[in-house]
């Protein structure tokens, strides 16, 4: 009878793994198929998406948090079980290895629908490999976008190198902005399967301390379609990563492509706020690609920034070195082959992004005025 139920047991893990490696092989095949993703993102994801931020909306707190915390918990008690029964009492080894497996199955699926989807569409109907990206052409969008910062920096309060600049805008502001701004995207018809947000909202984080550590500005929770930002925040910092963060709840799964939604839209708003939080992140993006090809322009411009531009960098890398440490990058490492496992490039090279504002730049120069 023993040897009959241990069988037995042991066939439900066979099966429930076969499950497992069953539905990473039907996902790989299913979302190979443009249309599959078509049809999963826009009459599956979408419209529960939208659902989902309704009820979680309700709540002004970060209620992902929960559910992470929960799942934790979850993860956390199937692994006490599992190494109890493994030296304590083998009896019960074999159900919780199985109940563990089923609980994986489950979030697993529902991963695949609500994220992992997401990273394998089509967002943008341009043929990439065709974009030959010239240096000089990547200094002239420098040059424009440095002229931008430098006059919208003379809109904003002096500060000294050891204190950030202060907004007077907030986070509501943003919020409004974004509202707004969003549907700039309809003049771009080569930006795809994305959808607009009626209630954009974001979210405070429980655990900004532990994020400023982490190197963490913010994160989209895709279970709950949740935009939690770090409150810990500069002033410089939030309305790009507030605009990045919906850029991931609009659809746009890439850093790159969230990053670069960030962009386009920061720079047609009004607030001056928003367009220096943008211009700022584009022009050390750009110094950055630049460098690969002639370094010593990138040190001369940094050697002859605009004052208070400089004063603003030092008084952002004196308030972010504080929390520099191993944890840092060991969660920077660990973020980036994930983002990589879901075929983005990371967080190590954004070059995409780069890709992206140097189509959009060339696309504005070829348009007739």
């Amino acid at each position: 009878m023993f040897c009959v139920n241990t069988l037995y047991k042991r066939k439900k893990i066979i099966i429930i793994s076969s499950i497992f490696i069953g539905q990473i092989i039907l996902f790989s095949v299913l979302f190979s198929f443009q249309a599959v993703n078509n049809f999963i993102i826009n009459y599956i994801n979408f419209p529960i998406s939208k659902l989902i931020s309704n009820i979680s909306n309700v709540v002004i707190l970060p209620f992902g948090e929960f559910f992470y915390a929960f799942i934790g918990i979850i993860f956390l008690t199937f692994l006490t079980l599992i190494l109890k029964s493994i030296f304590i009492n083998r009896k019960n080894l074999i159900k919780r290895i199985y109940q563990f497996l089923v609980f994986l199955n489950v979030i697993y699926f529902i991963y695949m629908l609500s994220w992992g989807v997401m990273y394998k569409k089509e967002t943008l109907s341009f043929d990439k490999s065709k974009l030959v990206i010239e240096t000089k052409v990547l200094k002239e969008i420098y040059c424009s976008d440095l002229e931008k910062a430098i006059e919208v920096r003379k809109l904003i309060s002096e500060n000294d190198s050891m204190t950030t600049v202060k907004f007077t805008s907030n986070l509501d502001d943003y919020n409004k902005e974004f509202l707004k701004l969003q549907y700039q995207l309809k003049n771009e018809k080569w930006l795809k399967n994305y959808h607009f947000l009626k209630n954009p909202h974001y979210k405070l984080s429980f655990i900004s301390s532990i994020q400023n550590h982490l190197g963490i500005l913010g994160y989209y929770n895709p279970f709950t379609v949740e935009a939690n930002l770090n409150k810990f925040n500069t002033d410089l910092k939030q309305p790009s990563t507030l605009f990045h963060e919906y850029g991931h709840q609009m659809g746009f799964a890439s850093e790159s492509e969230a990053n670069f939604l960030a962009y386009y839209l920061g720079t047609y708003s009004q607030n001056p706020d928003v367009r220096y939080s943008i211009y700022y992140k584009s022009i050390f993006s750009l110094l950055r690609a630049i460098y690969r090809s002639d370094p010593y322009f990138v040190k001369m411009e940094l050697d002859n920034m605009y004052p208070q531009i400089t004063i603003d960098r030092k008084a952002e890398i004196n308030h972010y070195s504080k929390y520099d440490g191993k944890s840092s990058e060991v969660f920077s490492e660990l973020n980036n082959q994930f983002l990589k496992a879901n075929n983005d490039e990371g967080t190590i090279s954004y070059s995409n992004y780069i890709q992206l504002v140097y189509y959009l730049y060339q696309t504005k120069k070829a348009k007739p005025n």
